[in-house]
């Protein structure tokens, strides 16, 4: 087909379609709603399976070390060490590497008392964490900095709120400086982050993969501290007993609890050095009867850690089942679709019949037809595209808050381009063989009958 033929089989299309409005309305229709599922959920799984810190996503390891005893299974996959570490190999990972940026991850709840008193204490999650995390994370400041280093060792009195823990107390004012109360103690704030929901939380997609980010941030070693009270709030996996006696620190320091989510950020070429340094405390603790499997530690970067936290919730393969099911919804939707286009285009063989007695080759009535589907398609695409986009929608605002930000699900234009590639797709799939019947009337029946 020549490019100036264009225009002359868009307007027989055209006019083919508005011959018969009611035909074309079902078509569009029928298409439109194979187009909207696939593409809706090509858009769901974009959004579980796309990188969400490709700036850091290569630097960035998840470490995990396997102290687990012998005798049973903890909860979790075969052959995996468990998904937390303890406080104590937190502790002494750190101290082997202090010039690797590294933070636990762990949260805690106490109640806040908010400076504006006519206001009612509520508890609040607090997320523990080391200085180190705002950097590693890229997480952006308002108002402020993070706490320092010596901060995390003290630790010192000392505060980070999020941008909406700091509306919800201070208005949304620059509130560096200001204390605020946390069960029987004061802190002082420090930073004050700007908008900022990491989708998924990549720090924490064990506890609170999409959730909000929590209001508070806090030195992690106030977890120690037995006057202020920090109750843990984490899931965790734990063998033995609680030590009992001595001070929240000895208790912590001895006892097999993992609860912490642990965090590396590595250049290529300081990967191999460290992974061989945890292994080495591995073996140096088997030495004083701890972690007694076989050495079996992760030092996991970060696409690796999401994708197999997402195997084990079920996104991952929930997802794929999502897409391959609503593909072949639409492969069920081009099947009607052709039979509505061969009985259309059959209903007018006496005309195409009169085309071909007077000359008008195969090619160019195949052309003719393909071109219509093309047409049918392009608008179903639209359709199927306003279709998905108020899908997303209406399962963005139902979603609840605490499992899913506002505005994740929307219409972008990855959504655009895989509307049209499968609209496209789906008009070439369906057309082909009712076209190729068009142009395949025998002219002679034709006239005859007419």
């Amino acid at each position: 087909m020549s490019i100036r033929m264009l225009p002359y089989y868009l307007r027989l299309a055209t006019k083919s379609l508005l011959a018969t409005p009611g035909l074309t309305l079902l078509t569009l229709v029928a298409l439109g709603l194979g187009i909207a599922v696939p593409t809706a959920s090509l858009s769901i799984r974009h959004v579980f399976g796309q990188d969400p810190f490709p700036e850091k996503s290569d630097r960035l390891f998840n470490v995990r070390l396997d102290n687990w005893e012998t005798e049973s299974e903890f909860f979790g996959p075969a052959g995996e060490p468990p998904k937390h570490i303890t406080y104590q190999d937190m502790v002494r990972v750190r101290e082997l590497t202090p010039e690797i940026p590294s933070t636990g991850i762990g949260a805690a709840s106490i109640f806040l008392f908010p400076p504006d008193e006519s206001l009612r204490p509520y508890q609040v999650l607090t997320r523990l964490c080391h200085s180190d995390f705002f950097s590693m994370f890229n997480a952006p400041f308002t108002y402020g900095d993070a706490w320092s280093e010596e901060s995390d060792r003290n630790p010192d009195h000392v505060a980070v709120l999020s941008h909406e823990g700091n509306q919800k107390l201070f208005g949304g004012q620059d509130s560096v400086g200001k204390k605020i109360r946390l069960g029987e103690q004061e802190f002082e704030v420090v930073g004050v982050l700007a908008p900022w929901r990491p989708t998924p939380q990549i720090y924490d997609t064990v506890n609170n993969p999409y959730g909000t980010v929590r209001e508070i941030f806090v030195p992690f070693e106030h977890v120690l501290d037995d006057a202020l009270g920090l109750q843990r709030a984490t899931s965790d996996d734990a063998f033995g007993s609680r030590p009992q006696g001595g001070t929240l620190r000895e208790t912590y320091m001895a006892w097999e609890l993992n609860w912490i989510q642990f965090w590396a950020e590595l250049a290529p070429s300081e990967l191999a050095l460290y992974r061989q340094t945890v292994d080495d405390y591995s073996l140096a603790q088997k030495e004083l009867g701890r972690f007694p499997r076989p050495l079996n530690n992760r030092v996991q970067p970060l696409m690796g850690w999401l994708e197999e936290q997402a195997i084990q919730r079920g996104a991952g393969p929930g997802t794929d089942a999502l897409v391959i099911v609503s593909v072949l919804f639409l492969l069920v939707c081009c099947l009607n679709l052709t039979g509505l286009l061969l009985a259309k285009f059959l209903a007018r063989s006496g005309i195409l019949g009169i085309h071909r007695a007077l000359g008008a080759p195969m090619r160019s009535i195949f052309m003719q037809r393909l071109v219509e589907c093309v047409l049918v398609a392009t608008a179903g695409g639209v359709l199927g595209a306003i279709l998905a986009g108020g899908a997303l929608r209406l399962l963005d605002q139902t979603a609840p808050d605490r499992f899913l930000r506002p505005g994740i699900f929307s219409l972008d234009s990855y959504s655009l381009v895989a509307a049209l590639v499968l609209a496209l797709g789906a008009g070439l799939l369906s057309g082909v063989y009712p076209a190729w019947r068009a142009c395949r009337i025998a002219p002679a029946i034709q006239l005859k009958v007419q």
